[in-house]
Parts: structure tokens; sequence; C-alpha cells
């Protein structure tokens, strides 16, 4: 089976890298596992969450999951906020890409749409410093990050943070605030300049969410489902564009594949084994080009299986993450609105005055994932627990704080081969640096202390461990030197002719802001310089 390129995964960064491709009419194929949820969407009504609660007679179903696989138990682990109808995200990865770490939680995805069906949406610009670092060209990136900004449907207002997150003329009107989040904000602008001379800034997140009618998609209605279902198809999934894409007659989309490994021939073309995820049998394509985006631990899988690096190690970035639990003392005793948004209402940057990476943090209202997910985290007996959460409900908040990452040879995966005819593992080692640790606590302390300064008082600080985040990157970075496993700025692979990578694996510097979007414009710069490279070779071929 030939095609002129093949895209592998479905994720933020496949769709994306595939798009400026199949625009430009080339044959695509886009290879992906394909998991979907046939259990628990066809229950969900787009009605509101309080209206759901007080009449929908399934809301059991749903809520806690058929086999109760909602009900949180043991320690905290990642993907702890992913609800029954979310958790085919992760099916079947255990079984195809096992990881094995005592000090790394990872999450990968074999979905339809990956990882991004779980993403909370919030989508940041780097800076051009930011970039740079990467090894991407400022100007450049920002042209693709209007490209994909007018293709999802990015929200967000024009306040403090934009010497942080930059302009985009294709910016919807900003989400409306809940009751908690509007107070919390209005208290920042009362000191702004005081909390400012701190390095504290404060303002709404930007999220990947429709405000207004979109490319067939509704403006947001303020369910609170946003953690269980898609209503409106507002909040943007790139299943959104897959399905676009395959209404194009040069697309074509092969899923229940499993991608093994590529190698290049003598002619040029690229050869991709698959395995079907049905019945085990093995399937060869080929194409003019490859584009890896299947995530950034996916894609290192394939490309060490494919040169036969086993056992050599390859860095890992991911961003540190803690999250804290709040009570707004000026919501305290308040009503407050039933319409509202689950995903982060505000984001603060706290900019050290050292110049050291900026620290960003997501302040989320809390209710639709349910009072009894939290209770475990209150310092008291269940019943008193539940008493208080309910009391508080309405001022309750969760701090998301995240730290900037760098390489360090504390932070490594290894491919190792699989035994017993068991898939190839992935083995994570990854500690902090000790001055990674020390400045990650006290960026922590000063973000609660202005938090504090706000009104917004502390509970419980969670450290839910390494990988939490799961914003994964670094392992084959884009690098100027020609060094082995890493990429040219072209983000070809380095030892290939026409292998490309899409996803977070080439970031090697990553950022306290979230990647997702970043990723999304890189992908879609690749997919173009693949389709320029593309063109170049027929033409050659006609001369």
């Amino acid at each position: 089976m030939n095609y002129d390129a093949i895209v592998v995964g479905s994720g933020p960064a496949g769709v994306n890298a595939a798009v400026p491709l199949v625009e430009a009419g080339w044959n695509v194929a886009l290879v992906d596992y394909g998991n979907r949820d046939a259990t628990y969407a066809p229950l969900i009504s787009e009605a509101p969450f309080s209206r759901l609660r007080s009449t929908d007679a399934a809301q059991h179903r749903y809520f806690l999951g058929d086999r109760f696989e909602g009900l949180p138990s043991g320690e905290l682990r990642v993907g702890a906020q992913l609800t029954p109808p979310r958790q085919y995200v992760y099916a079947d990865v255990s079984r195809w890409m096992p990881v094995v770490s005592e000090t790394f939680s990872a999450m990968e995805s074999l979905a339809q749409g990956g990882l991004g069906n779980a993403w909370g949406a919030g989508a940041f610009c780097f800076s051009s410093g930011e970039l740079a670092e990467i090894g991407l060209a400022p100007a450049v990136m920002r042209s693709h990050y209007e490209r994909v900004a007018a293709r999802i449907g990015v929200s967000g207002m024009r306040d403090d943070l934009l010497p942080f997150l930059g302009d985009s003329e294709w910016l919807m009107p900003p989400l409306q605030l809940d009751s908690n989040a509007e107070r919390l904000l209005a208290r920042y602008v009362a000191r702004r300049r005081k909390l400012q001379a701190a390095g504290f800034y404060l303002g709404q997140t930007r999220l990947a969410l429709c405000t207004r009618p979109h490319a067939g998609r509704a403006a947001y209605g303020y369910q609170d489902m946003d953690f269980w279902a898609d209503p409106g198809r507002s909040v943007y999934r790139p299943r959104w564009t897959l399905e676009e894409l395959a209404q194009r007659p040069n697309f074509a989309y092969l899923d229940r594949r499993f991608v093994l490994s590529f190698a290049e021939t003598a002619d040029g073309q690229v050869r991709i084994e698959t395995r079907h995820a049905d019945c085990d049998r093995t399937q060869i394509l080929q194409a003019g080009v490859l584009v890896l985006g299947a995530g950034t631990l996916s894609t290192t899988r394939i490309v060490l299986r494919s040169l036969r690096r086993y056992g050599h190690p390859v860095p890992l970035l991911c961003n540190p993450y803690t999250y804290v639990p709040v009570v707004n003392l000026h919501s305290l005793g308040r009503a407050a609105r039933d319409e509202r948004c689950s995903l982060a209402q505000l984001t603060a940057i706290y900019a050290p005055a050292d110049g050291g990476d900026l620290v960003q943090t997501q302040f989320y209202s809390y209710r639709s994932l349910l009072t009894f997910k939290l209770m475990k985290e209150v310092p008291l007996g269940g019943r008193e627990a539940l008493r208080a959460l309910r009391l508080l409900m309405n001022a309750f908040g969760i701090l998301g704080i995240n730290h900037a990452d760098r390489p360090a040879r504390t932070k490594s995966c290894t491919l190792q081969p699989g035994r017993h005819d068991r898939p190839d593992e992935l083995h994570i080692e990854y500690k902090p640096t000790p001055d990674e640790e020390c400045r990650r606590i006290e960026h922590e302390k000063q973000v609660l202390r202005c938090f504090r300064r706000l009104g917004c008082w502390p509970v419980k600080r969670v450290a839910p461990g390494e990988g939490s985040s799961i914003h994964y990157a670094g392992t084959l970075p884009i690098d100027l030197t020609d060094r082995e496993l890493t990429c040219d700025q072209e983000c070809r692979l380095r030892g290939t002719s026409n292998v490309y990578l899409a996803d977070g694996s080439v970031f090697g510097y990553l950022p306290a802001k979230g990647l997702t979007l970043s990723i999304m414009a890189n992908a879609d710069r690749v997919g173009g310089v693949v389709s320029a490279r593309l063109a170049s070779g027929m033409r050659r071929a006609a001369a």
C-alpha cells in the first residue's frame, strides 16, 4: 500500500501535521490504533451538570462507572482526573506499550484522538526566547500558531498575561468566569501593582474552546460537563480535525493498526511495519515520507526499535507538577452561578526576580468532578470531610502549579527488548536534580504567598509524583550539531532521509506553559515542510 506520506498517530500532533499535506493534494494515510468510547458517550445528554445530577436516573453509570472504575482507591496516580467516559483513553496501553519505572508514572494513549481526548484545552504560545531555546524560529512559529488557532478555535483575554502569551488575531472572546474565579480576579485587579512587583501576574486562561460558533462547532454552553463529555463540540478534540480530513478523497484513515518500526529502502521510500490490533496480522505500508506524531514516548519507541538502539538511553523531559486545594475566603457563604465551565478559569504567571524560568499556575473551581474525589485529601473523618466539603464547595478551588524542565543525566528513558514474546519495554529513570527541587519548593512558596494575599488559602500541598503533568518531551530533540538520535531544524530525524517527527519528542526544553498548542503549531509547520519536500522531489523527477 503506497502513499505520498504516512502520518502515525491521530492526536494533536498527527492530525495537525496531516492537514497541510492533505490540503496540498498529497495522498496521505494516517495510521492509528483508534480506540473509541462506545459505552458511556451515548448515555450523556447535553444537559447541564446540575440537571443531570437531579434528574438522570442513569447518572450512576457514567459518574461512577459500570465497574465502579470512577471510584478512586489507593494512592493518587497519574490520570486520576480521568472519569469513566474518558478512561478509554489509556485502554490497551499496558498490553502494547509497557513502561518500567520506580520513579516516573507515564500515561500514553491508543485512542482515536490520543491524549487530546483528555486534554484540559489550555492553549498557550511559547515566547520568542522559549522557542529559540528549543531550536524553533519564533517568526516562523507565529504564523503556525495563527493557522492552528484559526483551525481549532482559541478563546481568551488580552490582559496582564499578554506579554507572556502573545497576541493572536484569531482570539475569540473570553470564557465567562464562574463566581469563584470572578471574585479572585477582582481582588487581583485591586492589588495589581503590589503583586506584579512580586513577579505575580493573573489573567483569564486561554482555552481551545469556542465562545462563538466555529467550523460546525457550537458556542460553549456552560454545562460544566467538560470532564465527562464534549457538548456541542465546543472544546477542541483532535478527532474533530480527523473527521474533517476523512471527507477528503486523498486521505485514508487506517485504524486498528499498531506501528512497530520503519525502514528506508534503497529507492528512498519508507516501509512501515504494522500489526493489526484485532487479528495480530502484520501489514507493510510504504510512502515517500513518514511523519511520526504518536506522542513523545510512543514515537521514541518506534525510533529506537527501528534503528536497533536497544539499551541506549535518551533524555526525557516532563513538567514538574504540584496541585493545591484552596479555599477562596471571599466566596464563603456566597451564592454561585449554576452556569459554569469545568476547565481552568484563571492562569497565573510567576516571574522569579532572578530571571529564571517562569512558573505557571492554573486555577480551577471544583464541582463536576464530584465531592467524594477530594474527601481523602481532607484531614478529617469521612462523614465530617463530606459535610465540610459541601459547605465549602462554592469557595473551593484547585491550583495546578507547573514548572519548566531541562535535560539532566538523572532523566532518561531506554528501550529494552521484550521477554518471552512480550512487547519491548520502555525503562524510565527520572529524578530532578537537587537544585531543581530547591527552586521548585521556593517558587511554590512564592506562588502560594501571592494567592494568600488574594484571600485564597491552601488546604494541602499534594505532589502526585513525577510524570503526573503528562507533559512529555525532549527524547529526540532539535539540535544544531550532527548528533545521533536528534532532529535538524526541520524536524527530520538524523540518520534518515525521509522520516520526520512532529510531537513533543523534538522539544529539548520544556517551559512551564502547557505544550499542546505549541506541538500542534510545530506539527503544522512540519506538515508544510514535508509537503514542500514532496513537491521538490516531484519537480526533480519531472526534470
